[in-house]
């Protein structure tokens, strides 16, 4: 028996980012250097690369494969997702993951790619159905957990989708956006744990 949809509407939500990945992937050599992270125009005022950043790529390969993982992810746990906890996971882990690359990675000149925040928002849905399914989604996340100390670990091969995405893999990204999903996603969960006490104490 298919689960339920969580909420019909996220679709058109779901849609319109794909419409808007598509249309900067098709476009990227000519919008990338205005929306991409960039440390120094950062500095000089343009604050909203710090966003931007994760919905443009480096080409189109890139931009597919980041897409697609979107596209899994609502998929496959369209009954936990909803308008408002997607824009919740987007926007707050967003502008958290760029500023985390300008306060914490001084090194870091430039960045594109949704993976970072991506790496968050599976989080955010492993948390939000721990309880339908602990045994599975504990497993996940320790795999999830072990592939991000492996990426820290120094023999780690950053270049191994060289070929493919024409650029190095950046793994600080996918901590950033592990860690700012996990926040995330114990909020919303302590926020419905608080919203099921209420209706509780009123019946």
């Amino acid at each position: 028996m298919p689960m339920a949809v969580a909420d019909l509407k996220l679709k058109w939500h779901v849609l319109a980012m794909v419409v808007l990945m598509l249309g900067l992937g098709l476009a990227h050599e000519w919008v990338n250097p205005w929306l991409r992270y960039d440390r120094e125009a950062v500095a000089a005022g343009q604050v909203w690369r710090l966003l931007t950043c994760h919905l443009v790529h480096l080409n189109l390969s890139h931009m597919a494969m980041n897409l697609a993982g979107f596209l899994l992810c609502c998929f496959f746990f369209n009954d936990l997702l909803t308008r408002k906890i997607l824009w919740l996971w987007l926007l707050p882990s967003s502008i958290a993951v760029g500023c985390a690359f300008y306060f914490i990675d001084d090194g870091l000149s430039w960045y594109v790619g949704l993976s970072g925040i991506l790496h968050g928002l599976f989080i955010v849905c492993l948390l939000l159905g721990w309880r339908g399914n602990p045994g599975l989604h504990s497993v996940v996340m320790v795999l999830i957990v072990g592939r991000l100390i492996w990426e820290q670990m120094p023999g780690y091969d950053v270049d191994y989708l060289r070929t493919v995405i024409n650029g190095r893999v950046y793994v600080n990204a996918h901590l950033y956006g592990s860690i700012a999903g996990a926040i995330t996603g114990v909020g919303i969960c302590l926020q419905h744990a608080l919203q099921q006490k209420r209706k509780k104490a009123v019946v």
